[in-house]
């Protein structure tokens, strides 16, 4: 006797009677999974949904996703009339009926619900969906914390999944950078709106504070604009549709402006980059200034290790940069001082990294390259 697939045993509970969605599914092929949302949700939850989109002709559809605190769906007897749910030890998958013969799937995960509805008619979807996005939007993140989206290329469009990550209060790591560091930070920070140009350009060496400068950016833009980091920046430049998508992606989570951050991208905006790359920094550049940025409130934050003089000249264009900040290291004045601060009586004699300060300070040695020492460990006094 075969043995059923995980397809097979799927399909088999399509026929059980007592369910109204689940007897009555009507369909007499095997219905692929994936297509009808950007989230991993349970296969059951999307065959039962597809199935009943097949069946009652439900032709207009509407998908979005809303911010949740929490990896559950709650009372879900309150949203429709549960046909099917899926929980495991992190999501939350379901298929609600609701009024006037629509449907949604729901998906919820990772600090996000992706809200799926279908009906015959557009205003029934719009009227459905913006229901459950009021019920289901739960924005109740910690202060310390900040939503954040995360993108990457997929097979056939971009993902995204939505955490709350943790975020410092700018005051509270202000005294991790040089005075003129400082400065340029603090102006950023206390923006309300964009300035003069789309695009902000942070450069210096690595151990420098970059990382915890967008967190606490992120923190400080909340209110006003929402979050993105793009994972695969090379990617991002290869494709104008994932470009597009990260820009203009309507999401229900969105506020006036999106911030979109590139880290570490530092070689794909040099000058020497190579051609296919070019002409994806071109798009992105004119995703700032250009035709195709026009109507996108996005502002573009490119964060590297390289050289500022390495960056394609077109990177630095004026009137295109709103702010460029070079991520010095502290000198040995302030980089004394920095250790007094905390109890640590050491005079330095050279520049250092905060990354080196802090290793200093927590009685860590750094690694050595081949014997030679590395960093901080040339410029201290031992």
């Amino acid at each position: 006797m075969p043995v059923p697939t995980h397809s097979d045993a799927l399909l088999s509970l399509l026929v059980r009677e007592e369910r109204s969605r689940l007897a009555a599914a009507g369909t007499t092929r095997a219905i692929g999974t994936g297509e009808s949302t950007d989230r991993w949700v349970s296969p059951l939850c999307e065959i039962v949904f597809l199935a009943a989109v097949e069946r009652d002709a439900l032709v207009h559809v509407q998908k979005a996703e809303v911010p949740r605190s929490e990896d559950d769906l709650g009372a879900l007897d309150a949203l429709g009339r549960v046909e099917v749910a899926w929980r495991d030890e992190d999501t939350h998958d379901a298929v609600v009926s609701l009024g006037d013969g629509a449907v949604a799937l729901l998906g919820c995960r990772g600090g996000a619900c992706e809200i799926v509805v279908a009906a015959r008619q557009t205003a029934i979807v719009a009227r459905e969906h913006a229901r459950l996005a009021a019920a289901l939007r739960s924005e109740a993140v910690a202060p310390d914390k900040v939503p954040l989206r995360f993108w990457s290329a997929g097979t056939h469009c971009a993902q995204s999944i939505l955490r709350s990550v943790d975020a410092p209060a700018w005051g509270e790591i202000e005294r991790n950078y040089p005075r003129p560091v400082r400065a340029a930070l603090e102006g950023l920070v206390a923006a309300r709106e964009p300035g003069a140009g789309s695009l902000i350009l942070w450069h210096g060496p690595p151990g420098t504070g970059k990382t915890h400068a967008v967190q606490a950016l992120a923190r400080a833009w909340r209110s006003w604009s929402s979050v993105h980091c793009v994972t695969d920046p090379e990617r991002l430049l290869g494709s104008p549709a994932y470009l597009m998508d990260v820009a203009t992606d309507p999401l229900d989570d969105e506020r006036h402006h999106r911030l979109v951050i590139l880290e570490d991208a530092g070689e794909l905006m040099a000058a020497s980059a190579r051609s296919e790359v070019g002409q994806g920094l071109s798009r992105l550049l004119n995703l700032t200034d250009g035709l195709l940025g026009q109507g996108v409130r996005c502002v573009l934050l490119v964060t590297t290790n390289e050289p500022l003089g390495r960056m394609h000249p077109a990177v630095r264009r004026p009137g295109r940069c709103w702010a460029s900040i070079d991520f010095a290291p502290f000198d040995a004045h302030e980089a004394t001082a920095w250790l007094a601060l905390r109890g640590i009586e050491r005079e330095l004699r050279g520049p250092a990294t905060l990354a080196e300060l802090y290793a200093l300070a927590e009685g860590r040695r750094l690694e050595t390259d081949t014997g030679a020492a590395f960093g901080f460990a040339r410029a201290l006094t031992r």
